[in-house]
């Protein structure tokens, strides 16, 4: 069974790595003085965005759930490279001059196209995030990513489990592969990050896998495990609320490079709206939907989130409709950037704008995107009961901030 150890990393001259798996530093942009305030639906628009395009559902694996892989091929085909340079990453540039694209799968990197999607991407100014299994990600892919990319990429990989067994479960791969692209990456300064789907299948190692990276300093974004594509038929897997609050929020909140996207969420909005007016501007904070980040399919469908592609939450299409017009317009995703529609304990809840619930996993278990988070543990009576986590999460979100001020990629992008 293979573990990765974080006993076998060193620091050395500020850099992080084990044997060449290093993460890298870079150099600093200038920083506005000022963010406008979080109680403003809008604030986002004007700061980092992320759309996360799912440019195929295409792919060299057959992971067994597999949230993009669906039962009957889509009515529509999937959008050219011409249509998502200019019915996708036109639009985003147009929306916010420091947006992001995910571009991810099925695998982006079967795309004969990538490169080109990339430099375009890089040529408007944009960053572009790399969703990868890793397993064709070689030392000179890297270096072509980089090139392509003029630097301005970070490559996401998969990491369920440090412990290989828990890990290849879900995936129709190995441990090794993700370390080896890793490496690859490291060789040829290409930032990195690991996203981590959460389900009952890893939470006995969660803990165990936030330490390895938090000893290493690499930040990691954690996903929820939704019944969509393949994974529609094994709710079983889906955590409950007892499993939010005995293991995994515990396992989140005390890992601060983990602060960008995940609920529940008790950093004080005072205590953000104080961090927001310093020179790093964040709104990733709690649930993203539709507020710093929205789904785009392969086909071209546009979600609040990427795990409600294929549901009946469809803002629009953007062949159909200019996707800037679909962001600013659309009657859901302003509601959700708002946050006033929200209903259940997360409408009264004294945070429901710095974390305001998983929208995903409210819509899974009620049919309904604006219900409560059903995976949450705080009851507050209303808008003025603090939770007794407060304190702890405003520390560590200084921490994150502090972070994110100090090293590249991240302080080019928030």
């Amino acid at each position: 069974m293979s573990t990765i150890h974080p006993e076998s990393l060193q620091r050395r001259g500020g850099i992080l790595y084990t044997r060449s798996v290093r993460f890298p530093r870079g150099r600093p942009t200038a920083r506005p003085s000022r963010a406008p305030s979080l109680r403003n639906g809008e604030r986002m628009t004007r700061r980092f965005f992320l759309c996360y395009l799912e440019t195929t559902r295409r792919c060299n694996l057959s992971c067994p759930y597999c949230m993009s892989r669906l039962p009957e091929p889509p009515a529509r085909p999937e959008l050219t490279g011409d249509e998502i340079k200019h019915l996708v990453l036109d639009e985003m540039k147009k929306y916010t001059p420091d947006a992001a694209v995910a571009f991810s799968g099925g695998e982006f990197l079967q795309r004969p196209d990538a490169p080109d999607i990339l430099r375009y991407n890089a040529s408007i100014g944009l960053w572009s995030f790399i969703n990868t299994n890793g397993t064709t990600l070689t030392p000179e892919l890297a270096r072509d990513i980089r090139t392509a990319s003029d630097g301005k990429a970070v490559v996401v990989f998969p990491l369920n489990s440090v412990d290989d067994a828990v890990h290849s479960w879900s995936r129709a791969d190995s441990l090794s592969t993700v370390a080896r692209a890793a490496r690859a990456c490291a060789r040829h300064r290409v930032p990195f990050f690991f996203l981590i789907t959460v389900s009952k299948a890893n939470l006995a190692t969660l803990r165990k896998t936030m330490r390895a990276l938090q000893w290493r300093g690499i930040p990691m974004l954690r996903a929820p495990f939704v019944p969509r594509g393949a994974g529609r038929d094994h709710r079983h897997l889906c955590f409950t609320r007892g499993d939010m609050e005995r293991v995994i929020h515990p396992a989140l909140r005390d890992h601060w490079l983990s602060y960008v996207s995940y609920t529940p969420f008790f950093a004080a909005p005072e205590f953000i709206e104080q961090q927001c007016g310093s020179d790093v501007i964040l709104g990733q904070l709690g649930c993203q939907a539709a507020k710093g980040f929205i789904g785009v399919s392969a086909e071209g469908e546009v979600t609040p989130c990427v795990q409600l592609l294929d549901s009946t939450v469809s803002c629009g299409n953007v062949r159909d409709t200019p996707l800037l017009d679909i962001i600013t317009k659309n009657e859901t995703l302003v509601a959700l950037r708002a946050r006033n529609a929200l209903t259940g304990k997360c409408g009264r809840c004294r945070y429901k704008h710095t974390c305001g619930g998983c929208r995903a996993l409210a819509f899974y278990h009620s049919g309904d995107v604006f219900a409560e988070d059903p995976t949450c543990f705080f009851e507050p009576a209303d808008e003025n009961t603090v939770s007794p986590l407060e304190p702890m999460q405003n520390r560590n979100t200084a921490k994150f901030i502090r972070f994110l001020r100090k090293h590249n990629p991240w302080k080019n992008l928030f």
